[in-house]
């Protein structure tokens, strides 16, 4: 990950869920550190402006940091193909539970889901029970790359890393330790 990713942040705009949970850089920051964009002010603004719910954008460090908590332990979960917590499974359906939808049938005879009120809180707790619990559960993944640790949807049944940026650098630190082992 270089530093022009983490001030563009590419991988952030496209799914409520995964954009809170891409608020953390594993091993990209010094000392091969976290970065956490909601610790520092300026990359905080930056995620709030790419940040696909305007909503949840809008929401304090605070609960922000508390969601953050509860989806990426669903995810973490969910990546690693073990069942959410009964604890973290209570209170994501209890939050959830105020952001309501229903289900209508439209003119051309298809159903249509419709959410009806509920916080952004409340509106991405559901999200990601959907995304925990739902058909795109066996596509949620967390890339192993160096200076990475995003989560993401597999797009292929194979799909290791979260991009081809990703691949090459897990590919070329693999094969450092073997080249210097190789001179010496």
């Amino acid at each position: 990950m270089t530093i022009r990713d983490l001030h563009e942040m590419p991988w952030i705009g496209e799914d409520p869920v995964l954009d809170l949970a891409n608020t953390v850089v594993v091993g990209a920051g010094p000392g091969r550190g976290d970065v956490d964009f909601l610790t520092d002010r300026e990359l905080t603004g930056r995620w709030r402006a790419r940040a696909a719910d305007r909503r949840l954008a809008a929401l304090s460090v605070e609960e922000l940091e508390r969601l953050r908590g509860l989806v990426r332990g669903a995810l973490d979960a969910t990546a690693g193909q073990r069942p959410l917590t009964d604890s973290l499974r209570t209170r994501l359906n209890a939050l959830a539970a105020s952001a309501p939808v229903v289900f209508r049938m439209t003119g051309d005879g298809l159903l249509e889901q419709q959410e009806q009120s509920g916080g952004a809180d409340a509106v991405l707790a559901r999200r990601t029970l959907v995304l925990a619990a739902g058909p795109d559960r066996l596509r949620v993944r967390r890339c192993p790359a160096p200076s990475c640790g995003m989560y993401f949807l597999a797009r292929r049944r194979d799909q290791a890393w979260c991009s081809l940026g990703c691949g090459n650098r897990a590919r070329s630190t693999r094969r450092q330790p073997r080249e210097t082992e190789a001179r010496n």
